[in-house]
């Protein structure tokens, strides 16, 4: 049995997930201060360290520079609003806890997303023998579903964890392996990343083209087998189709990062710096719940 597990957070989709959640009615503390964020983050944490008993585990955050993707196309996440603010203030809050609970943490860097960290950290630790968790509810990462690579949805509001791997994968979008839903995404686009697709191409037709020509590339060299305006459509965008897979494909190389298997050991938490944190957020219940895992630490 492999017990070389791998857990990565993508953290700032919890941080919404809890933030969206409760955005009519704020979770706050005494002093006012929203900890919606916060706390989901938190639950997600500790559910996690109970019941999964990782020894690996790494939350990441996004850079707040402009990304390469956003240099290629600058409509790229045009439409996304500024971070609340509440998300902002969350952020060191969140790091703290983190830093009590001894779990690494890693920022983004050189222009690269959060997306392409995990893929790139999940790809390196797959080839040390690892199996990987990403802790996500972003169905960009469903592309780097492997045999050893999975998506890992927390529970919410009493909706069960979900693990996709390979076959759910397959079944969910229609494909014959996970990264063809990179080229399912070049068709039809994307619009939470307002990643523009191909003109007059809908989820039907991509998943169409896609089980017929199996990628993008051969689909567009053989526009041939097409006619009428969807014809005319595709052979004038063809570089838009290539832009498209270039945003969708989460880079999972990026330059000078190594896979060293301490960063990502959870060493034994700091309980005085926990307790100081989680009384000052009033998360009392919450605070049970990290003085079980403390005491399994600690054993």
């Amino acid at each position: 049995m492999n017990n070389k597990k791998l857990f990565l957070i993508d953290t700032y989709t919890i941080l919404y997930q809890g933030y969206y959640a409760y955005i009519n009615n704020p979770l706050c503390t005494s002093k006012g201060l929203n900890t919606s964020p916060i706390l989901n983050f938190t639950y997600l944490l500790i559910n996690t360290l109970n019941e999964e008993k990782p020894s690996y585990m790494a939350a990441i955050f996004d850079s707040s520079k402009k990304t390469i993707r956003k240099k290629e196309y600058h409509k790229y996440k045009a439409h996304r609003k500024k971070t609340p603010k509440d998300i902002s203030i969350a952020i060191p809050y969140v790091i703290n806890i983190l830093k009590s609970f001894s779990i690494s943490f890693f920022y983004a860097k050189y222009g690269y997303e959060a997306d392409d960290l995990i893929g790139t950290i999940a790809k390196k630790a797959e080839k040390k023998g690892y199996i990987i968790y990403i802790i996500t509810l972003d169905k960009d990462f469903c592309q780097l579903v492997t045999k050893n690579i999975k998506i890992f949805r927390p529970p919410f509001k009493g909706n069960p964890k979900k693990i996709l791997g390979i076959e759910e994968i397959k079944e969910k979008f229609g494909v014959k392996n996970p990264k063809q839903v990179i080229d399912l995404w070049s068709m039809m686009g994307d619009n939470s990343d307002n990643i523009p697709g191909l003109p007059g191409i809908g989820e039907k037709n991509a998943r169409k083209f896609i089980q017929k020509y199996g990628t993008l590339e051969n689909f567009l060299n053989s526009t041939h087998d097409l006619s009428g305006k969807i014809k005319k459509n595709i052979e004038e965008n063809k570089e838009l189709g290539f832009l498209s897979k270039r945003l969708a494909t989460i880079v999972t190389n990026i330059p000078l990062f190594y896979f060293h298997d301490e960063k990502f050991y959870i060493k034994k938490p700091n309980w005085n710096s926990i307790e100081k944190i989680f009384l000052e957020l009033e998360f009392r219940i919450l605070l049970k719940k990290a003085y079980q895992y403390f005491l399994f630490r600690m054993k």
